[in-house]
């Protein structure tokens, strides 16, 4: 491996193992899980980039690796999901928190739109895989809808109207 594709891979280690470590913990709500599959993704990267492949983008590559790895991690064991997720914060202390910062005002909005952001959440999981993947993607990740389309293996326009449709499924199961 030449020197400037070690330097390029270890650029995107920096730049994007916390957005993918977040990711891989949204999706499968276990934090050692979640570490283990984010170096899962860059032992394969490696393992490629040395192999001699190139990468062009590597954003897109490695949220490749890392969605792969979840689907296989999923098949494997499907019993981990968003609620595990919401159970383990400590909702007692993130109010309490809020109410120690601000005004009463502040405080009410700030605990209407947690109650909001809880609700979104306890629906996620109704949604069908390929509109909370697409979701977790575009608005967890911030991806772009082409970086999504690579990362899944579709078109954009396939990424757009799974966004779209999502968006509307989860605002009718919320009743928003």
């Amino acid at each position: 491996m030449d020197p400037q594709e070690e330097k390029a891979f270890l650029e995107a280690f920096e730049t994007h193992a916390d957005a993918l470590y977040r990711h891989a913990y949204f999706r499968i709500s276990d934090k050692e899980r979640a570490y283990d599959l984010v170096q899962d993704t860059y032992l394969k990267a490696w393992d490629y980039v040395a192999g001699g492949g190139e990468i062009k983008q590597y954003k897109s590559f490695l949220y490749r690796i890392l969605h792969n790895l979840i689907i296989d991690e999923y098949r494997k064991k499907k019993s981990s999901s968003l609620d595990e997720l919401l159970e383990n914060e400590t909702i007692a202390n993130a109010v309490e928190a809020r109410l120690s910062e601000g005004s009463l005002q502040e405080t009410e909005e700030s605990l209407d739109e947690t109650a909001l952001v809880d609700k979104i959440r306890s629906h996620i999981p109704e949604l069908p895989d390929d509109y909370r993947v697409a979701l977790t993607l575009r608005f967890i990740d911030d991806l772009s809808i082409g970086e999504i389309a690579d990362t899944v293996g579709v078109s954009e326009n396939v990424v757009s109207v799974r966004i779209h449709r999502g968006v509307a499924k989860l605002r009718a199961l919320c009743n928003v």
